[in-house]
């Protein structure tokens, strides 16, 4: 699907007049190129972002991607689904509570937990109060429930979720979600943990939209795409 290079690990689009930025900002708009394409439907669009394992720069990503999509005119809700390990709150400097477990558990409404930012129509529900069951809370029916409710507000759904390959948190919302993308990082990722968390997707039956590259270098993709793009198994786009 894409690859990030300079730039890594910072909110790509907090500044338009940084040279050194431009060129992920124009990567993440591609990626959001692709994602419009690869998921055609009239109603809300569910997307989860993972990766094989932690220090990948799957939440970073996935806010940059939110941001992408949400200038494009399109209304999206940012849920941080990476309850053991929330940081999304930060890059967007709002606060962690209320937010999902504060819903989940009654501890809080849908509408106290919705946060406007500073991106028009992006709106964010961070990861909430520390919750001792979080595999269970991201399981649960009421999980469901409220997804289905947030459907009918946004056009696009976009959960970080926990790394696949270390907890199973993830699996049920990509279970439902319309699609996944997958978040490795050179030197961090290897092709055992990747295939790993491919093999689970599978498993469950979830779309694989693609795989995001971060620090990547020309030849190192290709040899990703080569093993991950064209063997019949898994199709990136």
């Amino acid at each position: 699907m894409g690859d990030e290079r300079k730039g890594s690990g910072r909110v790509a689009f907090d500044s338009y007049n940084n040279s050194e930025l431009f060129g992920v900002q124009e990567a993440y708009k591609a990626i959001r190129t692709n994602i419009i394409l690869s998921v055609i439907k009239d109603d809300c669009k569910k997307i989860v972002i993972t990766s094989p394992l932690q220090a990948e720069g799957k939440s970073t990503t996935s806010v940059n991607i939110a941001i992408s999509l949400a200038q494009a005119f399109n209304k999206v809700l940012f849920i941080d689904c990476d309850l053991r390990l929330s940081k999304v709150h930060k890059a967007f400097g709002i606060a962690r509570d209320p937010g999902i477990t504060n819903i989940l558990s009654g501890l809080a409404t849908v509408e106290e937990s919705i946060q406007a930012t500073k991106f028009e129509n992006l709106f964010v529900i961070p990861a909430g109060i520390s919750a001792p069951n979080p595999s269970e809370m991201l399981a649960s029916p009421k999980m469901q429930h409220l997804i289905s409710k947030l459907e009918e507000s946004f056009d696009y759904i976009i959960m970080d979720t926990p790394p696949i390959n270390i907890v199973s948190d993830a699996l049920p919302l990509a279970k439902l979600a319309d699609g996944v993308i997958v978040v490795v990082r050179r030197k961090i990722s290897t092709y055992t943990e990747l295939d790993k968390t491919l093999k689970s997707l599978k498993f469950i039956e979830a779309k694989v939209l693609g795989l995001i590259l971060n620090d990547a270098n020309e030849e190192r993709s290709k040899k990703y795409y080569n093993r991950y793009g064209n063997n019949g198994r898994y199709n990136y786009n």
